[in-house]
């Protein structure tokens, strides 16, 4: 393992309450009604659009737009004082970049609103590459975010772990040959997770991620020597 693919939200950011308020907000304001919590959590991962349809049952455009407008607007005014760390995440980039790995983040969120998360956590200095939603055709699930990802480190998919905390994630790693990694923090709902997302490997922990690399370089000694 030469590079790690991060999804941000909710694996690096916990902007879980943000992204919640955001949505609950944007559903009020445009339709009157409040979606459920732990529905608003399980389209987490997925470009904007596609998790206001689900969440609204509109899929005119023009109206997808103005439900984005109210979101944005809600979104950047309450971003800086609503994102959290993640405790073990600071501490496990520095690791990182210790042992020499190449990092990216790849995102459903747009690329302005991903640098400014990472600037309000400390992490720009750590991160080697970012695919955010509009550097690609299709988003989440489909493996074109992880594949360009890949491309920006100058890495294979096979040298790469892709690190997230949603079925999404999981499932775009897994089409681009990455090895995937589950979070076990996650909120969204883990056994869906793991049935659709269908991971490699689940970590407990942030700082988890360094055993289970010792792990994957152990597994692959034998495959040096030959």
């Amino acid at each position: 393992i030469k590079g790690i693919l991060f999804d941000f939200d909710g694996t690096l950011a916990n902007t879980i309450d943000l992204i919640v308020a955001t949505f609950e907000h944007t559903c009020v304001t445009a339709l009157g009604v409040k979606p459920d919590r732990q529905r608003i959590i399980d389209t987490i991962g997925l470009p904007l659009g596609d998790a206001l349809e689900l969440l609204s049952g509109i899929h005119e455009q023009q109206r997808i737009l103005e439900l984005r407008q109210i979101y944005g607007a809600f979104n950047a005014a309450n971003h800086d004082t609503m994102i959290k760390p993640i405790p073990g995440v600071a501490e496990l980039l520095v690791q990182l970049k210790q042992r020499d790995l190449k990092l990216a983040v790849v995102t459903s969120k747009k690329a302005y609103m991903l640098e400014r998360g990472m600037q309000c956590l400390g992490m720009l200095p750590y991160i080697d590459a970012t695919v955010s939603v509009l550097d690609t055709e299709r988003g989440k699930p489909a493996p074109d975010p992880m594949l360009l990802a890949c491309q920006r480190l100058g890495l294979t998919p096979g040298e790469c772990l892709c690190v997230g905390d949603s079925p999404f994630d999981m499932q775009s790693g897994n089409a681009a040959g990455c090895v995937t990694v589950a979070v076990e923090y996650t909120q969204l709902d883990w056994q869906s997770l793991l049935e659709q997302g269908k991971p490699d490997y689940t970590v407990s922990q942030p700082l988890d991620l360094l055993q289970l690399l010792d792990k994957l370089a152990a597994l692959a000694m034998p495959n040096d020597r030959n």
